[in-house]
Order: C-alpha cells, then sequence, then structure tokens
C-alpha cells in the first residue's frame, strides 16, 4: 500500500493570504518543547514562554547540577502558578553522548586543513592538536579512514563558526588521526563528538543519569525521561526498570532517534516507547543530506500509525542569534505540521539564545497557519486506510474505535470542541492520533490504585503528560468523587465557554463514560454523544485559576486544592 500522503489543503486564493487573522487568542494544537537554560530559567521569561504557548520543558542532563536543574524547575513552578498554565516536565538523558575532555579556559582555534588527533587517553590536555574524548576506546566502532566526524558546541545549530568537521585519515589503536574541513574556534558550555557510522556499545545509560533519575527525578516526579540516543527496545527497557526501581512507574518514556542504530530498530522503538523525538541534528550528521528528508518522513508516518506521539528538533536555529527565522526554516516548520509532526522541540534557540520568547511565538504561529491547511479528512480516511476498513476492525481495541468514532463525528458536524473524560491518559491520546480540527478538552478523572502493598493515586501527573498530546488541553475533575457524572460534563462546558473555547450555538462531541465512577474499564466502555452549548450557566460553578491544573468542582474542594 502506497504511503506518500499529503496531507495539504490550499487557502482558497493567494489573495487570503494577505488576510489579517480573525482570532489570534486560540493557541496552536501543535505542542511546543523549550530547552530551558541560561537564558531561559527566571521566573519572568517562564512566564512569559508560557503565556507564549510552551507546553513541555526539558532539562538535558548532558550539562548542568541537580542543584541548577532544580532552581530552574522550582521557577518553572512558580511560572506556572503565577500564569495558571500547566506545563510538562522532561528529563533528558545524556546516554552514552562523547564530549571533548580537559578542555582549556580559553578557545581552542582550528584551521582548515591541520591535522587534529582524536584520542582515548583520558590524561591528555585538549588543544588546538588533540582531543581527548569520554569514549573508552575506539576498538570496534567501526571508525576507519574516510569516516566523518562532527564535533561542535552542546546544542550545536550548523551554521556557528564554533563547530568542526573532520574526516579521518588513520586509525591507530585508539587515535584517530583526522583533517580539518573547516575552520572554527571550539567553544561554548560543552563540546560534543559525533562519529557517523559508529557503532556505540556505552551504556544507554550513563552513571550520571542513573543518578539523576532516582534522585532529581524521583523527587519531582518527572512527567517524562527522554532517551538519548536510543538503538533498539531493549534500552527502553533498561530505563523502564529503572524508573520502576523508584517509585516513577507512571513516567512516560520518549525515545530519541538520532543514530543509524536507532534508525534501523525504528520500529522496535516506536511499538516499545510511549513517545518520539526525531532528533535531526545528530541523525542528520549520519545520513546523506539529501536523504533526510525520507528519514523525517517515514519516521513521522509510523509515529502517526501507530499512535505515539512524535516531536521533532532543530526548526529555527538561526533565532538563536536572529530576530527572524529564515524563509527556509518557517517552511520547515509548517512542512513538519503537515507531515504528522504533534510537537516541535526548540534547542538552542530557547537555552542560549538571544530571542526565547520570539521564538515561540514564531514557531507558535507557524504552526497555526499550517494546521489551517492541514487536511484533517483525508488525514483521517488514511488511517482508516491503513487499519482496512471504517468499522470496528480487529487492528482498532474498543477504545481507539470510540476515539475515532468521537474524531469523525467532530468533522461531521463542524464541532468546535471534543470533550474527552479519562483516567490514563490514553483515550486523549487515541483522540489526538486522529489529528481533529478541533480543541480536545480532556477532563481526567483521578483513580486510586493498589498493588496490594502501596496506594497510588492518579491524576496530576496524567495531566501533566497530556500537554504533550496535539491539541489535548486537560483539566481535573473533583478529587473527592463527590460529583455525578452529569455535572462534571456540566462544569467541563462552562469551563470551556469561561476560557472562550466555546460559544452558545456551537456543537460539541463528547466521548464520556455511561456510568459514574472512574477506571481503565470505563474508558474501555465509553460512549460518544453530541451536545449544543447554550446559555445556561450552572449554579455555584467553580473554576481554581489558583492551580494550573484548572480543577473542577466543588468550591470546598478546590479550596482545599488551592491551599
Amino acid at each position: 500500500m502506497a504511503t506518500n500522503h499529503v496531507f495539504f489543503e490550499p487557502p482558497k486564493s493567494l489573495l487570503s493570504i494577505l488576510e489579517e487573522d480573525k482570532d489570534l487568542s486560540v493557541p496552536a494544537l501543535t505542542k511546543l518543547g523549550c530547552t530551558l537554560g541560561p537564558q531561559s530559567r527566571s521566573v519572568e521569561v517562564l512566564e512569559s514562554l508560557l503565556r507564549a504557548g510552551m507546553t513541555v520543558a526539558r532539562f538535558d542532563f548532558s550539562w548542568g547540577s541537580m542543584e541548577y536543574h532544580q532552581e530552574t524547575l522550582d521557577n518553572l513552578r512558580i511560572a506556572m502558578r503565577n500564569t495558571k498554565r500547566l506545563c510538562c516536565t522532561m528529563l533528558d538523558t545524556m546516554g552514552p553522548e562523547i564530549i571533548v575532555l580537559n578542555r582549556p579556559e580559553a578557545p581552542i582555534s582550528l584551521n582548515a586543513g591541520q591535522t587534529l588527533t582524536l584520542t582515548c587517553d583520558k590524561s591528555v590536555a585538549a588543544s588546538a592538536s588533540v582531543l581527548p574524548i569520554s569514549y573508552p576506546s575506539l576498538a570496534g566502532t567501526g571508525l576507519a579512514p574516510g569516516s566523518q566526524v562532527f564535533v561542535g558546541q552542546y546544542l550545536f545549530t550548523g551554521s556557528e563558526t564554533s563547530s568542526v568537521y573532520l574526516t579521518v585519515q588513520e586509525v591507530r589503536g585508539d587515535e584517530a588521526i583526522c583533517t580539518c574541513n573547516n575552520t572554527c574556534v571550539l567553544e561554548g558550555l560543552a563540546l560534543t563528538v559525533h562519529m557517523a557510522h559508529m557503532r556505540n556499545e556505552a551504556p544507554i545509560l550513563a552513571d550520571s543519569d542513573v543518578a539523576a533519575i532516582r534522585q532529581w527525578g524521583a523527587a519531582n516526579k518527572i512527567d517524562y525521561v527522554c532517551l538519548s540516543f536510543t538503538r533498539n527496545a531493549a534500552d527502553i527497557a533498561v530505563v523502564r526498570g529503572v524508573l520502576d526501581s523508584c517509585g516513577l512507574e507512571q513516567t512516560r518514556v520518549m525515545a530519541k532517534i538520532e543514530n543509524l542504530e536507532g534508525l534501523v530498530h525504528a520500529g522496535d522503538i516506536i511499538e516499545a516507547a510511549d513517545s518520539v523525538l526525531l532528533s535531526r541534528g545528530n541523525l542528520g550528521i549520519c545520513l546523506d543530506a539529501e536523504k533526510m528528508f525520507l528519514a523525517q518522513k517515514k519516521l513521522l508516518r509510523a509515529c502517526n500509525l501507530a499512535g505515539k506521539p512524535v516531536m521533532v528538533t532543530r526548526v529555527v536555529d538561526t533565532m538563536t542569534d536572529a530576530p527572524r527565522p529564515t524563509r527556509a526554516e518557517a517552511t520547515d516548520v509548517a512542512n513538519l505540521v503537515l507531515d504528522g509532526a504533534d510537537g516541535i522541540l526548540l534547542g538552542s534557540e530557547t537555552f542560549r539564545g538571544k530571542y526565547a520568547v520570539s521564538t515561540v511565538k514564531t514557531v507558535c504561529a507557524i504552526c497555526k497557519q499550517a494546521e489551517l491547511c492541514f487536511d484533517n479528512q483525508s488525514y483521517y480516511r488514511s488511517l482508516m486506510e491503513y487499519f482496512g476498513c471504517y468499522t470496528l476492525h480487529p487492528n482498532l481495541g474498543k477504545r481507539e474505535a470510540l476515539a475515532s468514532s468521537a474524531v469523525r463525528a467532530a468533522a461531521k458536524i463542524n464541532a468546535a470542541l471534543i470533550i474527552v473524560f479519562t483516567v490514563t491518559g490514553q483515550t486523549a491520546r487515541l483522540v489526538a492520533k486522529y489529528k481533529p480540527a478541533c480543541p480536545i478538552l480532556t477532563v481526567v478523572c483521578p483513580d486510586i490504585k493498589s498493588d496490594g502493598l502501596k496506594w497510588t493515586l492518579l491524576g496530576e501527573v496524567q495531566a501533566r503528560q497530556c500537554m504533550l498530546y496535539r491539541g489535548v488541553l486537560p483539566i481535573m475533575a473533583d478529587p473527592d468523587f463527590s460529583l455525578p457524572g452529569g455535572a462534571i460534563l456540566d462544569y467541563a462546558i462552562a469551563y470551556a465557554k469561561q476560557v472562550g473555547m466555546v460559544r452558545s450555538g456551537d456543537k460539541v462531541v463528547v466521548s464520556q463514560c455511561p456510568r459514574t465512577g472512574y477506571s481503565d474499564v470505563m474508558e474501555e466502555a465509553g460512549v460518544v454523544k453530541l451536545i449544543t452549548v447554550d446559555d445556561h450557566v450552572i449554579p455555584g460553578s467553580a473554576m481554581t485559576f489558583n492551580h494550573p491544573l484548572f480543577v473542577i468542582g466543588s468550591m470546598e474542594t478546590l479550596n482545599k486544592q488551592a491551599d
């Protein structure tokens, strides 16, 4: 079956492009992640990033101490409460990344054509003639004469003059003699080394990663671990084992595909992971330039078919130092949305960039325009064709059949909103899989589970994790379960009206459990119904804006939650 689908619905006319957008307050459906760092860790900047559209905060443990990241996270929590906006937290591992060791305080200047040696001898000082690296041995890596090596600053953009491309001339034991292909000055917080076609057999989690997860991650109940240099499904099993061992069973895993091993095993990785990050910077070093777009389209489509949220990196690199993206970058962002990306993850643009907030605003604006041209119905049909039919099919579980029916109904009646009730967040993920044209207001219903040894409350973590799903806005139901099921829906509609998501007369599709009480079984036994928003105002309705989760329910419960 052909898989080269194009989901683009052109505007009515070229002149319509010149018309002013009618509603700039509607947020983009595409999610936006930011790498937090020196330029984006103050409360003031974080508040601006949240208001601009940031939904995922990435804490990259390739650099920085736990204390440094804790201060940033504490500031983020203050910013979330001040802005009443929720944000998902992600711990990005260092993994088997190779870095330059023993650097001098001064930058290292290199000239095109000169010889530079890479060595595994960690006692050598870095200089313009030799760079010691953190990898234990070059034996078995596949490095050979003609191999390409890249050395650049952490979160390199490729356009700066602080990166060098090397060609290996000779390998002598644990030394690689290389020729510099360009002139540069090596500088930055850290220098990373990327060897094309390398077989990296180092542990998928560095010792520092394990410590960060067990200490910083467990203490902060992180929502996602982003697993750098994921090579196969076994790597994902390793990190899940570490998460389970420190009480982070609810934390989900985002697999980062950024090398040839990951590309080869992409199918197994997508199946094993909860979500995927296409890291185009590192992957672009491993692939020929003319083949990068093929890998991108294939990976995005595979994630879409599997219903796994997929984010993409390296979009507007020039905005690290410039207030506007290039034309190619702006078009690239739009094409990612049309290709099926659920989110964009910014790196150097927000980590050390001069225009972090402007970058988020610009990328979100481009995503919104692309979403207006996204052919949602053709996309929906393509998924149905892949599964074989438009009715319940063995390849579709009951929950997914319910989700796809909700999206189809929303398209038929031109619904302004889909409301989803969920416990685990899986129903929201499946609705988002079909990429409806309207937002998905997700009511997360808290649930208590026991494994025989301890009780676990599900709800708040699941709500934050939903921030990764395209078009999903999570809110929490009353945690004391005192409200009947119908009243919860009334409160949800009242909230949607209050924040401007719907108006009187709008059509809404609801995916709801037919009975009161909440569990995974209830999500399997749901129903889809259509309602019209009226002018009715719920007496005594209560929404708290003192908590970023926007808990809906009784005023007494909300006051306790705010306290």
